[in-house]
């Protein structure tokens, strides 16, 4: 229905700005004026002034300005007769019911939307009737009680119950007046593959109304009472309502929050409604979608600190970090709760309850101890790849602390519990840090990555002689030098290999420009001649001989092979054993970082991975007894 002529002009004389504006921004006075950090943009100082003199606004560093219905449409991102109709209602204006030539445009975008509020507020009585009159809304009844959801709780946010039937609502909806076409735009049914209509969107399921900051219902969440997929089915989107434009419970909440000066964000409906029940009122949900920059923009409209205590599973801490990140780059101050014993923030105060929680939330940690924890939590930090790993994870959100000292101590900090103790490392680290790189670079990686003898052997003798490439090469596998100092230059070998081209040091330094670790250690080996020497096999079981990881280079005798068949067989062995070396070393260290992988399983009382990696360890023993079995041909 339009809006009667000159009903905004009254609206407009009657209202304050100041008094609006505060409902979305924290407000201090200086002078005559109000100053607040800008909601249209990101910055840290305010430069948002609202004068209540003149009734009017402006940012003056993004450059956005009007009067309070501009404020209100750019802030609620609505028409300009919602804007009206919002001043008024926040000023205790009656708006009148319609009549007379409307002073605006209110086009068909705008009926749109109005028949759509109505339609969930008729949805909204129909789902309430169902719960408390059905028998069928008993179950979702006990649901709740089962839940802990106080008939205070449950009447406030007017839940309700969709019955197990394919057009109670919809008929409904008839019944008071909708329209077929209505009805189909309304995200509440679903249309049928053949065109031959449609039913009921939601079906058997309890009934969680979503609005927007202005309490108006705009969608629904529907939890399956029973056995069913998937366990919530959300609204579609409409034309009042956008995936991941709003957040759950922010209408009740947006007084809280302002008043305790920073916000809790958890995921889900219950996760929201059990603490809220229990007097933690400064909390809101996100509706179970990753958070958007729309999510975070409407947060900073009353708030800029946040506790984020999602759910401690692994999706959890991966919607955590994407959280963070979002949170960090819009200026907020982050911290993490994580609650013990897995739990979520519903069952923790199940157990224990507002008293216990509101304790607990004065633990949380800074972001960033919160992605080290995690880091660490899920590594072998104890081996130099595991470290820098560890690194290149917590990098980005380091960079996202803005106190260049802050970040400094957390460089030390980060490096001591990594217990690095190599300077190279530890000032790759804070360079990159300086320097903004999303990764350290791969010089840190290899300064910390001793080569192995075995590797070095094998490499020497490819290197220096065609007729073992043509026999080593071959029965390379990727496995055998990943993540090795010497990778590029194994790579580099068998694409010479491949391609028949003799492997000079021109080509192969060319091959690998960019890695000058890699060029530095090429040089060795061609330089070097050890691998070449000649072996005292009668001897190579005397104490001064090494293990067969050493790649079997043995005694040096002090004699030269009689022939040259004799010297080609004996290279051909030791490079075979050095293969068989590096082999052996790579398996160890598989079975060590599967070791851990077992550890944390058993910490976190995963059964089913447990199995699983307990029967791929059995798997790389087998394996290592074959290897244990080798003998060369």
């Amino acid at each position: 229905m339009s809006l009667p002529r000159g009903f905004s002009d009254e609206v407009r004389q009657q209202a304050d700005i100041v008094r609006v504006a505060s409902d979305y921004l924290t407000l201090k006075k200086k002078g005559g004026s109000h100053w607040a950090c800008c909601p249209f943009h990101q910055e840290k100082s305010p430069s948002f002034h609202v004068n209540g003199a003149r009734q009017f606004f402006k940012c003056f560093g993004c450059g956005k300005a009007g009067d309070i219905f501009t404020f209100v449409m750019e802030i609620e991102s609505c028409s300009f007769p919602e804007a009206v109709r919002t001043v008024a209602e926040k000023m205790g204006i009656p708006v009148p019911a319609g009549g007379g030539e409307a002073d605006v445009g209110h086009d068909e975008a705008e009926r749109r939307r109005s028949e759509l509020l109505h339609l969930n507020q008729q949805a909204v009585a129909f789902f309430e009737k169902s719960l408390t009159e059905s028998i069928e809304g008993r179950v979702a009844l006990d649901y709740l009680a089962s839940r802990g959801i106080t008939p205070e709780t449950r009447k406030a946010f007017r839940l309700g119950y969709a019955p197990n039937g394919w057009d109670g609502l919809s008929s409904y909806l008839r019944s008071q007046g909708a329209s077929r076409q209505q009805i189909e735009t309304s995200g509440l049914v679903t249309l049928r593959e053949n065109g031959s209509g449609f039913y009921d969107r939601f079906r058997g399921r309890l009934m969680i109304p979503i609005t927007n900051p202005q309490g108006r219902v705009i969608a629904f969440g529907g939890r399956i009472i029973g056995e069913g997929e998937p366990k919530y089915l959300n609204s579609p989107e409409t034309a009042i309502y956008t995936k991941g434009n709003n957040l759950f419970g922010l209408y009740h909440a947006r007084e809280a929050i302002r008043q305790r000066g920073f916000v809790i964000l958890v995921e889900g409906y219950l996760d929201f409604l059990v603490p809220f029940q229990a007097g933690v009122r400064n909390i809101v949900a996100s509706l179970g979608t990753a958070l958007t920059e729309t999510q975070v923009r409407l947060l900073g409209r009353y708030v800029r600190q946040v506790v984020v205590n999602f759910d401690p599973d692994a999706a959890g801490v991966s919607a955590t970090k994407r959280s963070l990140e979002m949170l960090l780059q819009n200026g907020f101050r982050v911290n993490v709760l994580t609650l013990p014993d897995n739990l979520d923030p519903d069952e923790f105060i199940q157990q224990r309850g507002a008293e216990g929680y509101l304790a607990i939330l004065k633990t949380s940690s800074r972001f960033l101890d919160f992605i080290v924890d995690q880091s660490l939590r899920v590594r072998d930090v104890s081996t130099p790849d595991g470290k820098v790993e560890a690194i290149n994870e917590i990098l980005p959100y380091l960079r996202l602390v803005g106190d260049r000292i802050e970040r400094a101590e957390y460089v030390d900090r980060i490096a001591d519990r990594l217990k690095i103790e190599s300077r190279l490392i530890r000032e790759e680290f804070r360079r990159a840090v300086e320097t903004r790189r999303t990764q350290v670079s791969e010089l840190a990686r290899q300064a910390s990555t001793p080569v192995k003898p075995a590797e070095r052997t094998l490499l020497t003798l490819l290197l220096a002689d065609k007729s073992l490439r043509s026999i080593i090469i071959p029965l390379l596998k990727r496995e055998d030098f990943a993540e090795l100092r010497t990778e590029r230059i194994f790579e580099s070998l068998i694409d010479f290999e491949r391609r028949g081209v003799d492997p000079d040091w021109s080509g192969l330094s060319r091959a690998l420009e960019g890695d000058e670790m890699a060029q530095d250690l090429l040089s060795e080996f061609l330089s070097g001649d050890e691998a070449l020497a000649p072996v005292d096999r009668d001897d190579e079981r005397g104490d001064d001989a090494p293990d067969d990881n050493n790649g079997g280079s043995g005694r040096r005798a002090d004699y030269q092979t009689t022939t040259p068949e004799q010297r080609r067989e004996e290279l051909r062995r030791r490079a075979l054993e050095s293969l068989h070396g590096l082999r052996s070393l790579k398996l160890v260290e598989r079975l060590n970082a599967l070791q851990i992988e077992i550890n944390q399983a058993q910490r976190a009382d995963d059964p089913s991975l447990l199995i699983s990696l307990l029967q791929r360890k059995i798997d790389l023993a087998r394996e290592q007894q074959e290897l244990a079995k080798w003998q060369p041909g």
